[in-house]
């Protein structure tokens, strides 16, 4: 058997060729097929309100790196930015997107980061950038200790549910959504591995198939692909 098929592991998320390419050195087949659309949301009053907020002044709250992409080309050189977000990818786009970017903090969760936000006494509200079917813990959190939450939807997630034409070894899932357009029409089995870029992912796979899917070692797409190459690759070596 060919080196290169020794494996076969879909992502539900669209990856770089880079990251292919590592997994092939390493006798494994990566493909990639999105699951879910992001269609950032354009009207003129959003579009005012992040001119406003570009200016400053604002604590920024991003839970995703899609919020942060969404939004790309309203920040100004030498306005500084006081932000909270998740770590992982969210950090990584909000470094590399937003010039000026002070992060206050990061967290692995929502709940966790809510719960920073409040800690800090000279916040009375924030600006919460997110998507149509973010989920509640953190307004949830932040309101119930009387801070502000100005919420912004800047973008839709569209589910884009397939039938899948073979079995894959491993499939990557990067978000809740993924998930559950992934099993719209694919039925889970005990053969498959699943990995979650994070807790809420992971919370997502194991509500809808009952098993426990392995985690990233961080919140980041290259880290979830890397642990899963690293997974079938000690699968491999015991075998031998």
């Amino acid at each position: 058997m060919p080196n290169s098929d020794k494996y076969r592991i879909l992502s539900t998320k669209s990856l770089q060729e880079s990251l292919r390419q590592a997994a092939a050195t390493r006798g494994i087949a990566l493909v990639d097929q999105p699951f879910i659309d992001i269609l950032p949301v354009r009207t003129p009053q959003l579009d005012a309100r992040l001119k406003e907020i570009a200016l400053g002044g604002q604590v920024l709250v991003f839970t995703s790196p899609n919020t942060v992409k969404s939004v790309t080309g309203y920040w100004h050189n030498g306005v500084k930015q006081r932000i909270y977000c998740l770590g992982g990818a969210t950090l990584e786009v909000v470094q590399a997107e937003i010039p000026g970017a002070e992060v206050l903090a990061t967290a692995a969760s929502s709940l966790e980061l809510a719960k920073l936000i409040v800690s800090d006494a000279s916040i009375g509200k924030v600006v919460f950038l997110c998507g149509n079917i973010r989920r509640n813990e953190l307004p949830e959190h932040l309101s119930a200790h009387q801070i502000g939450v100005e919420e912004l939807v800047v973008y839709h997630t569209v589910e884009t549910p397939a039938l899948l034409g073979e079995r894959y070894d491993g499939v990557l899932f990067f978000s809740p959504s993924s998930v559950r357009s992934f099993f719209q029409q694919n039925t889970p089995d005990g053969e498959t591995v699943y990995f979650a870029i994070g807790e809420t992912t992971g919370a997502a796979v194991q509500e809808i198939t009952g098993r426990q899917p392995v985690i990233g070692a961080e919140a980041s797409v290259p880290a979830l692909v890397q642990t899963a190459i690293d997974y079938f690759d000690n699968i491999n070596n015991s075998n031998e």
